[in-house]
């Protein structure tokens, strides 16, 4: 179920801006999706004006007892008023020869109230139904404004670095390898590596992290985040289309292209709910009144269902809090790649885990060296010639201790990776081994035992048992927090896989409850188990892993849902990932299945509440118990207590 994003090929993302009109920040011109097709709703100071003067213009109707032909008038007046948007809406759409859409059935059930004596209800519907709309445009432009919040965090300038000058650029126009300056209190344009000063760094636009991070010389950082410190300069890594900011905005922009399953009903509702009402109103009224001969009793029952056919609310109100539930999700540092991976994470019954750089941080230190007739020195060069094109992070350290160079790597020569156990390599003619205790029975070796906790890198050379290096690795900070908030949020099951030899890793997975534990696994093994979960899972249930984003790519693609750790600082590497979260908290995870539950509680209810209000409605309506504008009222309530409840999912927190 892995999101690929192609990086865009323009050089700045934006998005197109809700364009106000006299009244900023409240009723924007928004284009809203109905059926994917887009269609404009205009809502300016003279349309408010329009629609409280019918408003106004009705209460002098009800308050003052006028005869019946002008109380008639007045209320048409009313009605016309409060639907000349409408109107001009049909007209555009009827000299553009598209389809007839709800605008259309509404005015429609309108003119034949009109034409029954239904004068008041009409009135009381076309004025309800504007403010209906009105209301879904506030909706729509609050929904914007949380993406206007998201694109601002996308910095205007950079301050290129010229000698002893400094010329300020779009970012768009800043090369790789070209040295921007930072000052105190600005956003950092572009991502790349700090090549001089100290400071401290705010990742909470990236990662929902309030906690400042120091970082100097050599450190690696990102675009959005804010220099809290002193002047730096910073050799920029990345174009800025790829910058972690961009990509940020792009992938939550990306996102409303997977729909959830409630988007998915709504969109067909949308597409069907309006024709369908139209002729169940034509039905309803021939056959009933060719019946009985009651023709005013069933022509009020159609307008009513004209009046309420409108499937808008529900178009706006799903997309609208899958907006919500994206942009809630990154502001506590967790980027969804597509709407329909939350609800994928909401139904996880099973969680499966890696465990280096997962469930640990993934930060080895060397703990003790145990040679056999060589130096420690030699053993601790000849396993990092042999990590030479490794990036795993126990590579890393074996090259950082040992001072390695790439020109050590030019006498190492067929080297062969083997999963879940180490490399096979030739240096300077010689066959060496390095890796755990399985890759060395496999070929016959002997080796000694570990005597102390910790994972063991053992060495071997020409057959010959040369000793084995000691790591430490240290559980993640509220590992087992997260793993019991798991498990009260309806996780059953709580997996752990890893390539690590069982005596390191039962003491581990036993402290913090796994279920079950699989040891010295290879990728493919790995890959197969989670299959295997898949194959015997649950019906509407499904099987996540999560993993650190770098080494476990088979298995972030193999799950249901696949979750990468700290991807901020492995983007690119993460991509196959579903769910990025993008500081190193493993407490991410269960706020992350939190905002995928709450979201999904928030859909269901939009959905069954407009469908059931409608459906009552309807029953009410054939029965006779229904009068217009009771039928209108109840419609506008119900729409503004989806939208609001829409709403809810802009606020939703761990």
């Amino acid at each position: 179920m892995a999101r690929h994003f192609a990086p865009t090929t323009k050089k700045k993302i934006s998005l197109p801006k809700l364009r106000l009109s006299a009244l900023p920040k409240l009723f924007p011109e928004p284009k809203k999706l109905v059926r994917r097709k887009k269609y404009e709703r205009v809502f300016s100071m003279q349309d408010m004006i329009l629609t409280l003067a019918a408003t106004l213009l009705f209460i002098v109707g009800l308050l003052f007892a006028l005869p019946p032909w002008a109380s008639t008038a007045l209320f048409g007046v009313c009605a016309i008023l409060a639907l000349i948007p409408v109107l001009l809406h049909v007209l555009q759409s009827a000299l553009s020869r598209k389809l007839p859409d709800e605008d259309l059935l509404f005015l429609l059930g309108v003119i034949i109230a009109f034409c029954i004596g239904e004068s008041m209800g009409a009135a009381i519907a076309s004025i309800l139904y504007r403010l209906m709309q009105i209301l879904e445009a506030y909706a729509v432009a609050r929904g914007e404004t949380g993406l206007d919040r998201l694109r601002d965090s996308l910095p205007e300038k950079a301050m290129l670095l010229i000698g002893e000058e400094t010329m300020e650029l779009a970012p768009e126009n800043v090369n790789p390898g070209q040295i921007i300056q930072v000052e105190h209190g600005e956003v950092i344009p572009l991502d790349g590596i700090i090549d001089s000063g100290v400071t401290e760094l705010d990742l909470f636009a990236l990662s929902g992290n309030h906690s400042p991070r120091r970082c100097g010389r050599g450190d690696e950082v990102f675009s959005g985040t804010l220099n809290c410190g002193e002047r730096i300069t910073v050799r920029v890594s990345r174009p800025f289309g790829e910058s972690a900011a961009a990509r940020l905005l792009r992938d939550v922009q990306q996102a409303e292209r997977y729909e959830t399953q409630v988007e998915r009903i709504s969109d067909f509702i949308s597409t069907w709910c309006a024709p369908a009402l139209a002729i169940c109103a034509f039905l309803l009224v021939l056959i009933p009144s060719l019946i009985t001969g009651n023709w005013m009793r069933w022509l009020r029952c159609g307008v009513i269902f004209l009046l309420i056919a409108s499937p808008s609310t529900l178009a706006v109100s799903i997309p609208l809090a899958c907006l919500g539930g994206e942009l809630s999700a990154v502001l506590n540092g967790i980027l969804s790649k597509g709407h329909d991976c939350f609800e994928v994470l909401a139904r996880v019954k099973t969680m499966v885990f890696g465990k280096t750089g997962t469930i640990t941080e993934g930060r080895f230190a060397i703990s003790g060296i145990y040679t056999t007739g060589v130096s420690k020195e030699d053993l601790l060069s000849v396993a990092a010639a042999a990590e030479s094109f490794s990036r795993h992070p126990v590579a890393l350290l074996l090259k950082g201790a040992a001072g390695w160079t790439p020109e050590i790597a030019e006498g190492v020569m067929e080297v062969q990776d083997v999963p879940g156990r180490g490399v096979s390599a030739f240096i300077e003619g010689r066959h060496v081994y390095v890796g755990n205790a399985a890759l060395l029975e496999e070929h016959g070796i002997s080796y000694s035992v570990p005597t102390r906790a910790g994972t063991a890198i053992h060495v071997a050379v020409e057959n010959r048992y040369w000793g084995h290096i000691l790591l430490s690795d240290k559980t993640r900070d509220g590992a087992f927090d997260a793993l019991e908030s798991l498990r009260s949020m309806g996780v059953d099951q709580l997996v752990m896989l890893t390539g690590d030899v069982l005596s390191t890793s039962r003491p581990l997975a036993s402290s913090l409850g796994f279920d079950l534990l699989r040891t010295e696994m290879s990728p493919e093994a790995k890959v197969s188990a989670i299959d295997y979960l898949i194959s015997g899972k649950g019906k509407g249930t499904s099987v996540g892993f999560v993993g650190d984003g770098v080494n476990d790519v088979p298995m972030l693609e193999a799950a249901d849902v696949g979750i990468a750790i700290d991807a901020l600082h492995a983007w690119s590497e993460a991509d196959a990932a579903d769910i990025l979260l993008l500081d190193d908290k493993i407490e991410l995870l269960p706020a992350a299945m939190h905002i995928s539950r709450s979201l999904r509680l928030i859909l269901w209810e939009n959905l069954g509440a407009l469908l059931g209000v409608k459906l009552i409605l309807l029953l009410l309506a054939m029965a006779g118990l229904l009068s217009i504008p009771a039928a209108a009222a109840v419609t506008t309530l119900s729409s503004a207590l989806a939208l609001l409840n829409s709403l809810r999912a802009f606020g939703l927190e761990s």
